[in-house]
């Protein structure tokens, strides 16, 4: 029997937890930086996130799994060593392809981690408690979203992009000993099933083209043969995934779990929630980077602030959704979230950076309050030996938000971004017959994918008299703005809808019975 305090192994799951997020939160301020240093177009940006986010929402329902069968620490082990590794060698990529091999295998050691914690809280804590500890959880993560964009951005602009990576890894394997020191392993069911690759497969693409739609849509068009063919993979791959489950005993998706509507509806909510939010951080990180007199230090203030709200209302709502009804509680957040996406529509490259920081400190507060409300009312529906399942489904809808946001605010944000700058750099040289290749670096410079114009444009435009320097920032100013709004249109829409399912939501959510938390206490040695 173990008899170390539940919140002393919950201290040490806390802080292999704060490093994952706190990675993840780097790629926000570090993206521009990568699209420059390997020469990509924005829209294809969102495939460093993609990569990322396919390896973790397909694995985190499986390793949720194999952690019932085979013991939860294991897995959160194996999940901090693959990690570390990942994130080194993130840092070392020659190339674009071995980078987005990296993210791919961080996506796998971050699938190993955060079903296991989810899974210890609800082990470690009876349910007339869960609301705090799950505040916590959230005030941990939203801690290492602030602190990683804070950072990332000064050691961005300190020490280059490349030491985010170094330094993530590092952390990794630190988190390693307090791990193995204090965390029990939870004991496995014993059962032996046989993998489910088939169900792991038609998850893979199902995710996979639906993730990376919106990407492959903007960059060969909307009628394109190819966008199409991955329109139909997508939807056939998901119903071939559904009806595989229903008649599978260990599928990678328990139906069971997902047709209970007290799991199902927080856990869109959530995913709605998240996707908003990632599409915020993400059209912000470039609209603030792209803007005149912007960098990676001012997005990170911005995020610190973003997350950092966060902090403040998590822990406060925990403890709110253990005594008054997470329903209500998430209604209200959901609406603040409404109201904050509203307010970004009336940011320009004009506005103040305080002014920003208002608006996205609104947009923290709500997400940090949401969150403790629908993670209890969604594990309140999940059986406790089901319980790493029902965790690791839980994860891939709120990692499915990640990349769903961000791949979809990209490429509205980077198509209209390339298309205004064109047209405001067109309108501006439009009388000084400027050839082809003139227009277009300028266009590029101001859509923010080249920092410097190529040096003979440089010096055929200084020769005509041209102030480049001027016409690129106001392409830059109108493209961004104009991007920035486009983004907002949509996101505005999505966060609507998760109010509207909000309010479907059970009255009550359900908690345990006294003899399956003494079992569940129990099964913890």
């Amino acid at each position: 029997m173990n008899t170390r305090s539940p919140w002393a192994v919950y201290a040490a799951l806390l802080f292999g937890t704060f490093i994952t997020i706190e990675a993840a939160a780097f790629q926000a301020p570090v993206l521009p930086s990568i699209t420059r240093h390997y020469g990509i177009p924005v829209t294809l940006a969102a495939l460093i996130l993609i990569l990322y986010f396919l390896g973790l929402t397909v694995l985190a329902p499986i390793m949720g799994r194999y952690g019932d069968l085979h013991g939860r620490r294991r897995v959160l082990t194996l999940g901090l060593l693959v990690f570390s590794a990942s994130e080194f060698a993130a840092a070392w990529a020659p190339n674009f392809g071995v980078f987005l091999g990296a993210r791919f295998v961080q996506g796998f050691g971050v699938a190993c981690i955060l079903p296991s914690v989810l899974a210890y809280v609800t082990h470690l804590f009876p349910a007339e408690r869960r609301g705090l500890a799950l505040g916590i959880l959230t005030f941990t993560m939203t801690f290492g979203a602030t602190a990683g964009g804070l950072l990332g951005g000064l050691l961005i602009d300190a020490l280059g992009w490349r030491s985010v990576y170094w330094i993530s890894g590092a952390l990794a394997l630190a988190g390693l000993l307090p791990v193995r020191l204090l965390v029990p392993e939870i004991a496995a069911s014993g059962a032996r099933t046989r993998f489910d690759f088939t169900g792991a497969l038609a998850l893979f693409a199902t995710i996979a083209a639906l993730l990376s739609l919106p990407t492959w849509a903007t960059n060969f068009g909307a009628r394109s043969p190819l966008t199409w063919v991955i329109v139909a993979v997508g939807v056939g791959s998901l119903i071939w995934l559904w009806r595989h489950s229903r008649g599978s005993a260990a599928a990678v998706i328990d139906v069971d779990i997902l047709s209970h509507p007290a799991f199902a509806k927080p856990s869109a909510i959530y995913w709605l929630h998240m996707l908003c939010f990632s599409g915020v951080v993400y059209s912000l990180a470039f609209f603030v980077n792209n803007r005149p007199g912007g960098s990676a230090s001012q997005f990170g203030l911005v995020t610190m602030f973003l997350y950092g709200w966060g902090l403040v209302s998590a822990p406060i709502s925990g403890r709110l959704v253990d005594r008054y009804e997470p329903r209500t509680i998430s209604i209200v957040a959901l609406a603040g979230s409404v109201a904050g996406v509203l307010l970004l529509l009336g940011i320009d490259a004009a506005t103040p950076l305080w002014l920003v920081i208002v608006v996205v400190s609104i947009l923290g507060l709500t997400m940090g309050a949401n969150s403790p409300a629908v993670m209890k009312i969604a594990f309140g529906a999940v059986p406790a030996h089901k319980m790493g399942a029902g965790t690791g489904m839980f994860s891939m809808f709120r990692d499915l938000g990640n990349p769903t946001g961000s791949s979809l605010s990209l490429a509205v944000f980077g198509t209209t971004l390339a298309y205004q700058a064109r047209a405001s750099v067109t309108r501006q040289v439009d009388a000084l017959g400027l050839d082809a290749a003139a227009v277009d670096a300028l266009a590029n410079a101001a859509g923010g994918r080249a920092r410097t114009l190529p040096a003979e444009i440089a010096q055929q435009l200084s020769a005509a008299g041209i102030d480049a320097a001027q016409i690129v920032r106001e392409a830059s100013a109108a493209g961004v703005s104009a991007a920035l709004h486009n983004a907002g249109y949509l996101l505005a829409a999505l966060m609507t809808l998760a109010l509207l399912v909000s309010l479907r939501l059970p009255r009550t959510a359900a908690a345990p019975a006294a003899g399956e938390a003494a079992r569940s206490a129990a099964a913890v040695r």
